[in-house]
């Protein structure tokens, strides 16, 4: 078992940026060792006691996506357009084959990366991807901010560091997150045809007590994907990151340490401690 212990998530992380796609995209790092690339949620880049355990063995990069932070993104209208340059922000990175992990938002943003650059990635996790709408229930700062963390977190008491977005940056963040998800179908017939042909292998996890996303979700990929497996993480909710690092970081680990020879019982398999 991965274990770690730091203070603050994310202090070992180092702050840098590369040009891109007409984009100068801010990143963090952290640790050595084969690539993963994590592309973050509809809040923006946040660290994690998980991404910190992940840095213990690989070379951890967290994007931040084109308009997410001070510089505007008035360009992209689509979740493929995103994908596209975080793939030329990770070639000019010099990154050949990689790993990659996409949060929620970031999660259908890596799924369309998957499908269009699959011969560069050397795995995909997938953590409660907004890939498919169905039954999903949008955040937003239309919502409260104890509403927010009902949705995202199961226990909001053990972050007691967690504050609601700043308005500016919300304002400014979540007209792009809707502009890329309102072309995404609730359920996108050709989406799915095209996860077939994806010979990516590919971990999917969900939490348990996901207020946005529905877990059921993630049989989609499985059904579909031929080198898919799918995991229910127990006693979480969407940030599963926040409600249970230690056991995200430990499946995640697990799956990119044991490539070919990672398995599962089942269709799915509950992490319960």
């Amino acid at each position: 078992m991965m274990t770690t212990t730091p203070t603050v998530p994310g202090a070992a992380f180092t702050e840098h940026a590369v040009g891109a796609d007409g984009f100068t995209i801010r990143y963090f790092e952290a640790g050595e060792g084969d690539a993963l690339v994590v592309l973050h949620g509809a809040g923006g880049p946040v660290f994690s006691l998980a991404l910190d355990t992940l840095a213990d063995r690989y070379r951890v990069i967290l994007f931040e996506m084109p308009g997410f932070g001070d510089q505007p993104n008035d360009r992209h209208q689509s979740l493929a357009e995103m994908a596209a340059t975080i793939d030329a922000a990770t070639r000019a990175l010099g990154l050949e084959f990689y790993h990659l992990l996409g949060t929620s938002f970031g999660g259908a943003v890596a799924t369309h990366l998957a499908l269009d650059h699959s011969e560069r990635l050397a795995s995909l996790v997938l953590e409660a991807p907004a890939t498919f709408r169905v039954g999903s229930t949008p955040p937003g700062p239309h919502l409260a901010p104890d509403e927010m963390r009902r949705m995202f977190r199961r226990h909001p008491e053990r972050i007691p560091a967690w504050q609601p977005p700043d308005p500016s940056a919300a304002a400014r963040v979540w007209p792009l997150v809707g502009r890329l998800l309102a072309e995404t179908p609730e359920y996108d017939e050709q989406l799915v045809a095209r996860l077939s042909t994806c010979q990516v292998r590919t971990l999917v996890v969900f939490g348990d007590y996901d207020g946005v996303t529905p877990p059921d979700n993630g049989r989609v990929f499985r059904r579909h994907m031929p080198n898919s497996h799918y995991v229910l993480v127990h006693d979480a909710a969407h940030d599963i990151q926040a409600d249970r690092p230690e056991s995200f970081a430990d499946v995640v680990g697990d799956f990119l340490a044991r490539g070919w020879q990672f398995a599962l019982p089942e269709e799915s398999t509950l992490i319960n401690p």
